[in-house]
């Protein structure tokens, strides 16, 4: 019986060769690129409309604030006036019931209150929502000076503010022998003379002369008289006044030099 010779030959299974595996690539680095990149665009995306609507919200909120009424002035309040009313200063203002706050015009009505003559300095501010304050500092009366059939009152600068149609007491009347330049040039001066003195004598001076502004006189009770001289260098020639005066009585100092200093 002769056998088949299998020996050389087997089945496809037994003899089918597997070919090499290539080297495995991960996906999972590419993943998380483009996950990466997803997660940027939905930033992307939320930051712009974010940018929208913020900048609506400030279009809306500039809208409101510049140009309605919503928070616009309501209310006007004076403070520091004493003799001026407060409805003189609103009304010299001039500021509109109405008009947005953040768009008043501050400066404006500041400069407006500060041509009321009896004003030395005013500011505007706000007071949000809907308030402006006006705060006024007066002028306070130095002296008197002759005009007419009255007198004109003046500051310690020298601004006529206000009339008078009697002496006031307590205030210096300055007679200035001259038109009106040698007043401006005068009374100067003369208020730097009040100003300078110290108190004990500036409460005596009953008055004040001056014929031009290098002749002025200051009048004291008891029929005393001081050659001041110019108006330069008042505190000195104050200082050499209060040292003469305590050294002794007398019914005339001449102060017009402040090197030279004489009583008689």
């Amino acid at each position: 019986m002769t056998g088949q010779d299998t020996r050389g030959t087997g089945s496809s299974a037994d003899v089918q060769n597997t070919p090499d595996a290539g080297p495995q690539v991960s996906l999972r680095p590419a993943q998380l690129y483009a996950a990466r990149m997803r997660a940027r665009e939905r930033w992307r995306r939320l930051s712009v409309t974010v940018t929208v609507v913020l900048a609506l919200l400030a279009g809306v909120g500039y809208a409101l604030v510049w140009h309605t009424s919503a928070l616009g002035i309501n209310a006007v309040r004076v403070v520091g006036q004493k003799t001026v009313s407060a409805q003189q200063v609103i009304a010299a203002a001039g500021l509109r019931i109405g008009t947005p706050l953040a768009a008043a015009d501050l400066s404006g009505a500041r400069d407006r209150v500060q041509r009321i003559p009896r004003i030395a300095s005013a500011s505007v501010s706000r007071d949000w929502p809907h308030t402006v304050v006006i705060a006024v500092v007066e002028r306070t009366a130095a002296a008197l000076i002759p005009d007419g059939s009255g007198f004109d009152v003046v500051d310690a600068t020298g601004v006529v503010f206000g009339k008078a149609a009697n002496a006031i007491p307590g205030l210096t009347v300055i007679q200035v022998q001259g038109g009106a330049d040698v007043k401006a040039a005068v009374v100067p001066g003369a208020l730097a003379a009040l100003k300078a003195l110290p108190a004990d004598i500036a409460h005596r001076v009953t008055g004040i002369t001056a014929a031009s502004p290098y002749s002025i006189t200051l009048r004291l009770s008891g029929g005393v008289t001081v050659d001041w001289g110019g108006g330069d260098d008042p505190s000195a020639k104050a200082l050499d006044l209060a040292a003469l005066m305590r050294t002794g009585r007398a019914a005339r100092y001449d102060v017009s030099a402040p090197d030279a200093p004489a009583m008689s």
